[in-house]
């Protein structure tokens, strides 16, 4: 117990350090693309670091330290002015960007977004939140505020991780989102008996019910993106479509001069 809390003591003073450095975390973007044209019609923003003795540390390490740290304000804020700088660069993509139930919990969270996206020019509209059903147990009622201010000025919710968490089809019936994210795991389960397919049918037929739209993640073979085109998912995210990848690599995925028409 006592190697594990100095670890973790270690590893907050380490992000401590790394936000202040400002040179060890960079954001990637995933590529989102359509469907039924192939081309990418949006990107995902992911946080990474590097440290500069241990190497790369897991987002699924530090993310979560971030927030009981008290420090997710600052990597948030890291992530979505990155972002948006992005957003900038390649005007034809709509780009999206994790929160944490932690900042979204903060009264001038929307604020803050809004004024991030007035200093870079970007239209509300072409960002996108991601959320987990974590923001909606916020009882003060703070999150909810934040994101009915945030969907007045045209900034879109999409709901991660569909199906893996408190989930119900009851839950989205209320939901105050434009998009649903269809867990991976649904879509590995396709090859199984009994597997994901008739859940990923049942999830995009209350989608459409509810007019959202619907982006399954995890895809890896062209099997799956096949049937989940077929299924009626609008965009598809995965490994075989595309990896996350530095700016660098994404201006030369794009080419400096176009954002978008690349397809798979």
């Amino acid at each position: 117990m006592d190697d594990l809390i100095r670890t973790k003591r270690d590893l907050e003073q380490d992000l401590r350090a790394a936000l202040d450095a400002g040179n060890q975390l960079e954001v990637f973007y995933q590529p989102v693309y359509s469907a039924q044209s192939h081309e990418i019609s949006s990107l995902e923003a992911l946080i990474r670091w590097r440290h500069p003795s241990k190497g790369p540390i897991a987002p699924d390490a530090f993310v979560p330290l971030a927030e009981t740290a008290g420090l997710i304000d600052r990597l948030g804020a890291f992530v979505l002015k990155e972002a948006c700088s992005t957003a900038r660069e390649f005007p034809g993509l709509d780009i999206a960007v994790n929160v944490s139930a932690v900042e979204l919990a903060q009264r001038h969270y929307a604020a803050q977004v809004l004024s991030l996206l007035r200093q870079f020019g970007i239209e509300p509209s072409r960002l996108e939140l991601e959320i987990t059903e974590t923001a909606l147990l916020d009882e003060a009622g703070v999150c909810e505020k934040n994101i009915t201010a945030l969907r007045e000025f045209g900034v879109k919710f999409a709901l991660d991780d569909f199906g893996t968490g408190f989930s119900s089809f009851g839950r989205l019936q209320r939901l105050e989102v434009d998009r649903i994210k269809i867990d991976r795991s649904f879509v590995h389960a396709f090859d199984r008996p009994g597997g994901g397919v008739a859940v990923v049918q049942s999830i995009v037929g209350i989608a459409r019910a509810k007019g959202l739209r619907i982006t399954a993640e995890g895809v890896e073979t062209e099997e799956q993106s096949e049937i989940l085109r077929k299924l009626g998912c609008d965009e598809l995210q995965g490994f075989h479509l595309s990896r996350p990848m530095s700016k660098n690599s994404l201006r030369q995925l794009l080419g400096t001069d176009k954002a978008q028409g690349t397809s798979f």
